[in-house]
């Protein structure tokens, strides 16, 4: 079954410039490309940076979500994690979140607004997790912390109080990869353990789903906005140190040919974004596998939308039809 909102990459008319692109995500990205190249900052700077920018331009804490941070034992580390809860609503699903970022930049408070407006108006339980980053902790390290991390909250779903809540995956960008990786369990091999149950559902939002890419749409949108072709390459470098072709491949959903097992999937993709063409090609992908798609595509928005409802209307529309989606498939869920 597919339902999609917008065109696929085998179907869709080109657009040369960003004219449609809503004003006040034009903005922040001529304001974002003022100074020092994003990626050429200190890697403490760049986190700075890119936690304070939700504080600033996010959707903000909202007064009917609680929240709760927790930390997790993952062998000898403790792991962050954030709870959040809606109080106006029962929740029906429960979503285990990956922030983005690359692999090396972004946590707990870069997405604290997203995670606040999806669970107050989705309706659900969202848990956000504070995996570890690269270049500390490169690959595989983010993948077995995501993998911690899900088995974790499914072993004590009874005492979180999510025992009758469908538990998914689901993350932007490199979260979404992580999200992907781990749903469709093309992890075997890389790192140990197996999934405690399958995920129900995966939310991928603009998902970086090949590592390998070298789309149109890397070149084309690559310059000017706030994600561009050379900070892709800078995560790309931090993240993969040191990790072979197969382990490359094996971390790319565009790669991976079975797909029996891939569920319920909720993608969103953006118009404006380096991450277009792979995640266009990955909705194909997988409406071809016959796997159950909810795809929205986003035609006036650039990567990183999420964090930008703030000063514009029009993105916040968008990001309530994102929060719809959700919404809408939790819904279905308990009726069917």
């Amino acid at each position: 079954m597919t339902v999609s909102s917008g065109s696929t990459a085998s179907n869709r008319a080109e657009l040369s410039s960003t004219a449609r692109l809503i004003t006040g995500q034009r903005i922040l990205c001529t304001l974002g490309n003022l100074g020092p190249e994003f990626a050429k900052l200190p890697l403490a700077e760049l986190r700075r940076v890119y936690d304070t920018y939700d504080l600033v331009f996010g959707s903000g804490s909202r007064a009917d979500v609680s929240t709760q941070d927790m930390q997790i034992p993952l062998g000898v580390q403790q792991l962050g994690i954030r709870i959040y809860r809606p109080t106006q609503a029962k929740p029906r699903l429960t979503l285990v979140y990956f922030h983005g970022g690359g692999y090396v930049i972004g946590g707990l408070q870069s997405h604290h607004g997203f995670c606040s407006l999806l669970a107050g108006r989705a309706g659900i339980n969202l848990i956000a997790v504070d995996y570890r980053r690269a270049p500390e902790s490169p690959f595989p390290g983010p993948l077995e912390d995501g993998l911690g991390a899900y088995n974790w909250v499914v072993d004590h779903a009874a005492e979180l109080g999510l025992k009758d809540t469908k538990i998914g995956v689901g993350g932007d960008s490199a979260g979404g990869n992580l999200a992907a990786v781990l749903s469709m369990q093309t992890f075997s091999g890389i790192i140990e353990g197996q999934l405690s149950a399958v995920p129900a559902f995966q939310f991928l939002l603009y998902p970086w789903v090949d590592l390998d890419s070298l789309s149109d749409s890397i070149k084309r949108f690559g310059k000017g906005l706030l994600l561009t072709e050379s900070t892709m390459k800078f995560f790309r470098h931090n993240y993969l140190l040191g990790a072979d072709s197969g382990a490359v491949s094996a971390s790319s959903p565009m790669a991976w040919d079975n797909l029996a097992d891939t569920p319920d999937t909720l993608i969103v993709t953006a118009e404006y974004d380096v991450l277009r063409d792979e995640g266009l090609a990955f909705v194909d992908k997988l409406v071809e596998g016959q796997v159950k798609v909810i795809h929205q595509h986003m035609p006036d928005c650039t990567h990183g939308f999420i964090s930008m409802g703030r000063f514009s209307r029009a993105t916040r529309n968008r990001l309530q039809q994102l929060c719809d989606m959700l919404g809408d498939y939790s819904r279905q869920s308990e009726s069917g």
